[in-house]
């Protein structure tokens, strides 16, 4: 059972709700509220997993409590259930479920009550899987796949000075030598990000710990030269970041 809460200051209309969710077996509503402070309070303690939210209420918006559920750890689903068709952009915006009208029908909040079972199953599969998501995330890859000879070899990335392109192949030099790599250049970011490398370039990744020299070049642009006297441009649009991180 999905565990519900009603938030409508007109005590029929909330009756009303609550009496054909009751005939359900898809769900259970285990607090209501007529005003925001109230809603707010019960929420926060008895922890629903969706949200029937009135757009007028007496002392406030329910647009507004929305965007404070939205805040919330484990913020519940949200169906707008009002008379004022006009919020139906701004709910939607804010990730509702549904949006459905007064006076309510019984089909119509049924056809509600299987989308929220359907977004509550596919959250449940994605909480249990979480931990492995997050283990993964935490690994940190330290070889790339690079081309040389035909062959393909795995390079350490920590042995990679930078990743640019040349006529329109993407290479990777390396303290010892330089390859050609099967990749573009944000997928490679991407696999990079956990490591020292920053993006200097719309055409280079640049690994932070080679720099040994920054030679200032025109048009506040920079040139950044590594251990083995290779140099690599900085443009304008990355000029900034480049010294923020490099400190200068």
């Amino acid at each position: 059972m999905i565990r519900a809460f009603l938030v409508e200051d007109e005590l029929f209309a909330r009756e009303d709700l609550k009496d054909i969710l009751s005939q359900s077996n898809k769900i259970e509503v285990v607090g209501e509220a007529d005003e925001i402070e109230a809603a707010i309070l019960g929420i926060h303690q008895l922890e629903p997993e969706v949200i029937f939210l009135d757009i007028h209420l007496a002392n406030g918006s329910g647009i507004e409590l929305a965007q404070k559920l939205r805040l919330l750890k484990k913020p519940p689903f949200i169906v707008f259930a009002t008379a004022f068709e006009e919020y139906a952009i701004k709910a939607f915006e804010l990730d509702a479920v549904d949006y459905i009208l007064k006076p309510f029908d019984e089909k119509r909040i049924e056809q509600t009550l299987e989308r929220i079972a359907e977004w509550h199953q596919l959250k449940k599969e994605d909480d249990q899987s979480q931990p492995v998501k997050e283990a993964k995330s935490s690994l940190k890859i330290n070889k790339l796949a690079v081309v040389k000879d035909e062959r393909i070899i795995l390079v350490d990335i920590d042995n990679i000075l930078y990743i640019g392109t040349e006529n329109r192949q993407v290479f990777v030099k390396a303290v010892n030598d330089k390859y050609i790599i099967d990749t573009n250049l944000y997928e490679i970011e991407q696999k990079l990000e956990n490591h020292s490398f920053l993006r200097v370039h719309r055409g280079y990744i640049i690994n932070l710990k080679y720099v040994s020299e920054i030679e200032q070049w025109f048009n506040g642009t920079y040139n950044l030269i590594f251990c083995d006297g290779s140099k690599v441009p900085v443009s304008r649009s990355y000029a900034k970041t480049v010294r923020q991180y490099l400190g200068f």
